[in-house]
């Protein structure tokens, strides 16, 4: 499992380059929309209903990334008007994690800056609102499910290797976060599996990717 902690935000709070990267993510989007790339998903719409359920939003979490340790876990409203439908974020009750789940049908080159945006946005709104001194700072465990048909190609491993280092001129941003590919995951391992996700994703991979 991997995480973009508070040390990550505070880096780029220093150096000043937040702003920038919001920047960059307004002109993605600006892009996309003109592009015609937003649409309605209902198999995405369902994922996150299913994981509006606490039980399972712990089942998948213990599943799919062995977080079987999460008994206390609460929806947070951070961000709500920033993010789509397809978005959720969870916190660990009493502790200063967060799970930030986005669902994609489509292949997403500009996936790696929205999930850093948004994880720098999650981190910087506790830290405007809490200011507790005594608190552990929080961190955020970025997940992407991505559920189309188109084979993506890149990166082969469910883990994305961490943040090193981000370059605004090249637009490079190598930033970690973990990823489910349904092409990747196998019938005889989801039927394993007890989670109502591990059972839509069987339910699309009968539908559209025999």
């Amino acid at each position: 499992m991997t995480y973009f902690s508070y040390n990550d935000y505070a880096d780029y709070d220093e150096n000043g380059k937040i702003e920038e990267i919001s920047k960059l993510r307004e002109n993605i989007e600006k892009y996309e929309q003109i592009n015609g790339k937003y649409k309605e998903q209902d198999f995405a719409e369902r994922i996150i209903s299913i994981l509006k359920n606490k039980v399972e939003l712990r089942k998948f979490l213990k599943e799919f990334f062995s977080l079987d340790q999460i008994e206390n876990i609460i929806y947070c409203n951070i961000m709500k008007k920033k993010l789509n439908k397809n978005n959720i974020i969870s916190k660990i009750k009493q502790k200063e994690i967060y799970v930030f789940i986005k669902v994609i049908e489509n292949i997403d080159n500009n996936i790696t800056y929205k999930m850093f945006e948004d994880s720098l946005n999650i981190i910087s709104r506790w830290n405007k609102e809490e200011k507790a001194i005594n608190k552990r700072y929080p961190i955020v465990i970025p997940i992407v499910i991505y559920i189309g048909k188109e084979i993506w190609k890149q990166g082969n491993n469910k883990v994305y290797s961490k943040i090193k280092y981000i370059t605004y001129k090249d637009n490079k941003i190598n930033f970690s976060f973990n990823i489910i590919k349904i092409q990747d995951l196998e019938f005889n391992e989801l039927v394993k599996m007890k989670s109502k996700v591990a059972e839509e994703m069987i339910n699309i991979k009968n539908k559209y990717l025999h």
